[in-house]
């Protein structure tokens, strides 16, 4: 297994450099993906909630709003970046109720037994120990308490395909995505029932994100996790990676002549006995 701590090192700079470009380029995408696992989680007025892997709160803004000024929703992201611009937003959208900081979602640093719900947008995948995490999640729990999580349960092949097709021009193979760990429901529910969750159930849903052309969409790769890809990529080959990358995507146009994906998510909810 990669070293821990360079692996969480890793993950915290590619997200900490796209802080400022995350779902700011090209179409929503992490947007309506984030709103829904809100929904999925059901927060009630006045409950605690903790956002593990907050980003850019694409989860936790929704989570705010419906648990209200008494409630309180707690974000941790091991990115600076990311922390500082939510924070930011939070403040502007007079969130009072929020609480955005720097920390480890492998290892949260709250109280036991302190929170009436826990989230985790595309962050399970992300931990050195996923087991160990989840553990860490459940303990955050009050007895009863609620977990929400969602995986990817099948990318658009159109854009697998491309991914690989830059992948050719790197100087080494990449490695395995880590999201593949968890490709299947069977893999997540192993996990949680392993820390003691209960009443585990999923529900799929698939969405479309349309570009307006390959240009935004080669922009939008580099404002996200793709970002490390795109940044492994030696100077002399970045303009050969591009032309083949354009090309892929035409495999992507509809019949109406757009560019889009379609991106199967899980939503996995659970329970503290």
């Amino acid at each position: 297994m990669e070293n821990p701590s360079d692996m969480k090192a890793a993950v915290a700079g590619v997200f900490d450099r796209s802080a400022d470009t995350y779902e700011q380029l090209g179409p929503e995408y992490f947007g309506p993906m984030g709103r829904a696992l809100a929904a999925r989680a059901a927060p009630r007025p006045g409950e605690r909630v903790l956002d593990l892997g907050c980003g850019r709160g694409h989860c936790l803004v929704p989570l705010a709003e419906a648990v209200g000024p008494q409630g309180r929703v707690v974000g941790i992201d091991l990115a600076p970046g990311m922390v500082a611009a939510t924070a930011d937003d939070a403040r502007r959208r007079g969130l009072s109720q929020v609480d955005v900081r720097v920390g480890d979602a492998a290892e949260p640093a709250v109280e036991p037994g302190s929170f009436d719900l826990v989230t985790a947008g595309f962050v399970i995948f992300f931990m050195p120990d996923p087991a160990a995490a989840a553990g860490a999640w459940l303990r955050a729990l009050r007895p009863g308490g609620r977990l929400a999580i969602s995986t990817f349960n099948g990318q658009d092949p159109n854009y697998e395909h491309l991914m690989k097709v830059v992948g050719a021009f790197l100087p080494q193979q990449q490695d395995r995505p880590r999201f593949e760990l968890f490709r299947t429901a069977e893999s997540v529910t192993a996990v949680l029932d392993e820390v003691g969750f209960q009443d585990v159930e999923h529900e799929h849903v698939t969405f479309e994100t349309r570009f307006t052309g390959p240009d935004q969409w080669w922009e939008w790769i580099g404002s996200h996790g793709g970002r490390a890809t795109l940044e492994r990529l030696p100077e002399d080959r970045v303009e050969d990676a591009r032309a083949a990358a354009y090309e892929a995507m035409e495999a992507a146009r509809t019949p109406d002549g757009a560019l889009a994906i379609y991106t199967e998510v899980r939503y996995t909810t659970a329970r503290r006995p």
